[in-house]
């Protein structure tokens, strides 16, 4: 097999040995359909590793005791009452992810540009979570770069918070 250097890079980030620990899981959650691992799981990867690289930056390493972000599944997430307390971002649509489902309700609109996109969230973040979809690629994105340069620090900070008590 080639080499990969993404690949061996999120491997030297996230080694096989690394001892999951849910209570330290920041999650970004996509639906288990097959629409979503298409459009929506390369968006969490991205945003999984930006937030690492944010918390490296910060001195909070995954395998020294530092929040691991980590991709999962609705399904995992809504089966799992540790994960469910979780810092947490969902990213698809309801329709094929039942955390942007649950969350759709019960958060407010923190952007939205009608017909593109929504992200939903409390921007006063007592609870660190997040969902956001759009009804594209390209309004996702608008999206996820909103979320980025407005929300994801606020949205680390919180998440630091909540893990460390």
């Amino acid at each position: 097999m080639t080499s990969d250097p993404m690949f061996e890079q999120e491997r030297l980030q996230t080694p096989p040995d690394l001892e999951f620990d849910a209570e330290r899981a920041i999650v970004v959650v996509v639906g288990a359909h097959p629409r979503a691992e298409i459009t929506d799981r390369p968006w969490a990867n991205l945003l999984v590793r930006r937030m690492r690289s944010i918390l490296a930056s910060r001195g909070l390493e995954m395998d020294r005791g530092g929040p691991i972000p980590v991709v999962i599944t609705d399904v995992w997430f809504l089966n799992d009452d540790v994960l469910r307390r979780q810092p947490t971002v969902a990213i698809g649509d309801p329709a094929v992810n039942a955390a942007s489902a649950f969350f759709a309700n019960r958060l407010p609109c923190a952007h939205a540009i009608e017909n593109a996109c929504q992200l939903l969230l409390d921007p006063e973040l007592l609870e660190p979570r997040a969902c956001m979809w759009g009804i594209d690629d390209e309004s996702l994105k608008l999206a996820m770069q909103r979320f980025d340069a407005k929300w994801i620090e606020p949205f680390l900070d919180a998440s630091e918070h909540v893990i460390d008590h």
